[in-house]
């Protein structure tokens, strides 16, 4: 979501499990991302970003993960999924995307 919202390709993570005692799976999952990065391409310049926009845009959304007002909304979104064991989505993207706008427009004013 945050990936998005930043107008980067969301492919560029993943998140996967293999135990430790699954060696063959975890370097499996490793190639097949590592391709998949290489067919996305060069970050900022596969996405059409000039490198300071994306300068920007990244030090920005990481300026406003670290404060409290995000993780906050975060967290009442975890509490809201947890409550109606909806697991698997976000109750509300759109109030977790405007408090992320405003804090990154706010640390950049």
């Amino acid at each position: 979501m945050i990936l998005k919202s930043l107008e980067i390709n969301a492919d560029r993570i993943a998140i996967e499990w293999a135990s430790a005692a699954e060696g063959p799976i975890f370097v499996k999952l490793i190639t097949e991302f590592t391709g998949k990065i290489k067919d996305i391409g060069t970050l900022g310049i596969s996405e059409g970003l000039k490198r300071e926009e994306l300068m920007l845009k990244i030090k920005a959304a990481s300026m406003a993960v670290e404060g409290m007002k995000v993780r906050m909304a975060f967290a009442k979104q975890a509490k809201q999924i947890k409550k109606d064991k909806a697991y698997g989505h976000l109750p509300s993207e759109e109030k977790l995307l405007t408090v992320l706008m405003n804090e990154m427009a706010r640390k950049f004013l």
